[in-house]
């Protein structure tokens, strides 16, 4: 997913595309530090989310600055309408959060569960194999960045119907155990 926000100053308006909403923030503050992202709106993909943003900058006069002499809330309705009428279904900020929330404490109940029915004994024997065959290699992980990995396969699980269980899914591979050393 990627967000499409505006951003107001108060010379003008700043519409663009982002993955990372916190690191465009900050990025974008180092130029102008009374940023203020005012909303965001998130689509599938860099694609359509490229496209509104074209289109939005392309319809709205700029100053001398670079910046929409548009207020940042006629940006807003103009990226609302360009999206409507291409036909790109956009996700208010907040909702996308609200599910994100929503998925993570599903996610983290599931592996409760699990835990509380002893079915993560697997994953905490894989951890312990691949953590002892790591230090031989000089790498390491935490345990922390392991139920991350777990975490993060489960949510995979959830998103494409596709049960990957198994350490090969969650550790990154080692070589001379999962891929052969070339000498």
């Amino acid at each position: 997913m990627v967000a499409i926000y505006v951003a107001a100053l108060p010379a003008g308006a700043f519409v663009s595309c982002s993955r990372d909403l916190l690191h465009s923030l900050l990025a974008l503050r180092r130029r102008w530090p009374a940023l203020q992202i005012t909303c965001a709106y998130w689509v599938k993909d860099k694609t359509d989310a490229r496209l509104i943003c074209r289109e939005v900058n392309a319809s709205l006069s700029r100053g001398d600055d670079g910046l929409l002499v548009a207020t940042a809330r006629t940006a807003q309705r103009k990226v609302e309408n360009v999206a409507a009428h291409m036909g790109i279904a956009l996700t208010e900020h907040d909702t996308v959060l609200a599910r994100a929330r929503t998925a993570v404490a599903y996610i983290e109940q599931r592996i409760a569960q699990a835990q509380a029915a002893g079915e993560l004994a697997w994953f905490n024997s894989a951890y312990r194999a691949w953590r002892l065959e790591a230090k031989q290699q000089g790498r390491g992980m935490s345990y922390a960045e392991a139920r991350a990995r777990l975490r993060q396969n489960i949510f995979r699980q959830i998103l494409t119907n596709e049960v990957q269980t198994g350490p090969h899914h969650i550790f990154p591979p080692l070589p001379g155990i999962d891929f052969p050393v070339l000498e």
